[in-house]
């Protein structure tokens, strides 16, 4: 049967001239890889441009729940990014999240908010012309929603340091990456107030300092986690403001 589905292109492996696997994570089947035959001729059926790391498509899709590796036709693009792909700051913040993604997305389900909170984020960060670079930082808080380690937001005087492992604060103190110290936790709490469109102002060293317990927390909620290939690019962003 054939279905015709929105989808955000992750990550590609070529493993021929023209042949790549691609990782797509799509609205209504979640995630899925996929067989696509590409080209820039004229008669290539897929441009290589349009099945690209966080291209928003759409395709015709020959569903078969039994095999791992499915098959794509008539491929449109459906954003147009104007300013992402040529914007050094927003490009290095996209192409990390999407290495996130990739790393951290495991389950086929669908899920139509994660689907939302993707597409949504990635077009929000191409139009913004100012207030985006802790774009990455509200989307790792946000995501942790939908992979199921959102923290518990009870800070208080009494329980002021937060634990990664259970993903709340607590009264006493454990040493990095296990627990942030009192800076770390005050910082990580200010998150439960970030918005997308409210980001706050943060200087250098704390925005690399979220940087680290967000990944850190990730590493200790996602087993066998490996580590980003794309974060000395983002430090060397961050440095470099």
């Amino acid at each position: 049967m054939l279905h015709t589905t929105q989808s955000i292109v992750l990550h590609n492996i070529k493993y021929a001239d023209k042949k790549i696997i691609s990782k797509i994570y799509t609205k209504d089947f979640g995630l899925i890889s996929a067989n696509v035959n590409v080209g820039n001729g004229p008669k290539a059926k897929i441009k290589s441009g349009v099945i690209q790391p966080l291209t928003q498509i759409e395709f015709v899709l020959s569903l078969k729940e039994n095999k791992e590796i499915q098959q794509l036709s008539e491929v449109k693009c459906l954003f147009v990014y104007t300013d992402l792909q040529s914007n050094f700051s927003k490009l290095c913040i996209a192409q990390f999240l999407n290495e996130v993604l990739y790393k951290c997305i495991k389950e086929q389900a669908p899920n139509d908010d994660l689907f939302e909170l993707i597409c949504n984020t990635y077009q929000w960060l191409d139009m913004a012309e100012e207030g985006y670079l802790d774009t990455h930082i509200y989307f790792l808080f946000e995501l942790t929603k939908h992979l199921g380690f959102y923290p518990i937001n009870n800070r208080d005087k009494q329980l002021a340091y937060f634990d990664t492992l259970e993903g709340k604060f607590q009264s006493s103190i454990k040493s990095f990456p296990l627990g942030f110290d009192f800076w770390q936790s005050e910082l990580f709490a200010d998150l439960f107030s970030y918005s997308l469109s409210k980001q706050k102002q943060i200087n250098r060293s704390e925005r690399l300092a979220l940087l680290d317990c967000l990944l850190h927390y990730y590493k200790m909620q996602i087993p066998g986690l490996t580590d980003m290939k794309s974060y000395q690019v983002m430090q060397e962003m961050v440095n470099g403001m």
